[in-house]
């Protein structure tokens, strides 16, 4: 028998997971496949306290989307140490781990549609766009931060791009208000799953700092159709 998870990052305190459940389930509420979510953070919902009780219904196979945008430390490290661990406890399962959400085309298109609908105030003037993802706070981990960069260079823009992200060294923190000089008008992408913590924690950072022209900042991914099917695309191209 083959199992569906859905593995987000979660929060071992607080509503996080309650509300990144909410979330999926009304995003996904018309999907025919059937799903697991899982968290990395967890008491009770964890990824390895999850596919145990999917091995307890006789599922031995595992369809695994990361709901991750990049390769950071928790696609490279610590999903495939899970993965691996319960292969050797339990001998007969296996399993296959979908690529990132950010990777797929529809990603792309979702983007410059947030950019595209931005109500500027003027046309004429000095216009840039600042998409801010996730990051990787980990030097040995610097996937997300190359997938990031390459993401960016695919959006269809006449105006400059930037790539930057909430942690690491490509933090928009490091030089956000010197690139606010350059510009009347910047537009800001978040990059995540959903408007909730991570979001708000970046525009309170943007509050703190010296910004020296106008900002529009899109909403983030949300309930946008195009996270719906690629989550389902994701799937998909796992096969057993």
């Amino acid at each position: 028998m083959v199992g569906n998870i859905l593995v987000a990052h979660g929060m071992r305190k607080g509503n996080q997971n309650k509300a990144l459940e909410e979330f999926i389930t009304t995003l996904l509420k018309d999907e025919e496949y059937h799903y697991e979510l899982a968290f990395l953070e967890s008491d009770t919902q964890s990824l390895e306290i999850t596919m145990e009780k999917m091995i307890e219904k006789g599922i031995t196979q595992f369809r695994i989307v990361p709901l991750l945008i990049f390769r950071a430390m928790h696609y490279i490290g610590d999903i495939p140490n899970i993965l691996s661990e319960m292969k050797v406890k339990y001998p007969q399962i296996s399993s296959q781990m979908s690529e990132p959400l950010g990777t797929h085309p529809y990603m792309k298109s979702l983007v410059e549609r947030r950019i595209e609908d931005v109500h500027l105030a003027d046309q004429a003037s000095k216009i840039a766009t600042v998409i801010i993802a996730h990051g990787n706070g980990s030097g040995r981990f610097t996937k997300a931060h190359d997938e990031l960069k390459a993401f960016v260079e695919t959006i269809d823009s006449k105006r400059p791009v930037y790539a930057r992200a909430l942690y690491g060294v490509l933090t928009f923190r490091n030089d956000l208000d010197e690139i606010s000089k350059q510009y009347d008008e910047l537009i800001i992408v978040p990059l995540f799953l959903f408007d909730g913590r991570l979001v708000n924690k970046v525009k309170r950072f943007i509050d703190d700092m010296d910004i020296h022209c106008k900002l529009h900042i899109t909403p983030s991914i949300n309930f946008d159709d195009a996270l719906r099917l690629i989550i389902r695309e994701r799937l998909e191209a796992l096969q057993f």
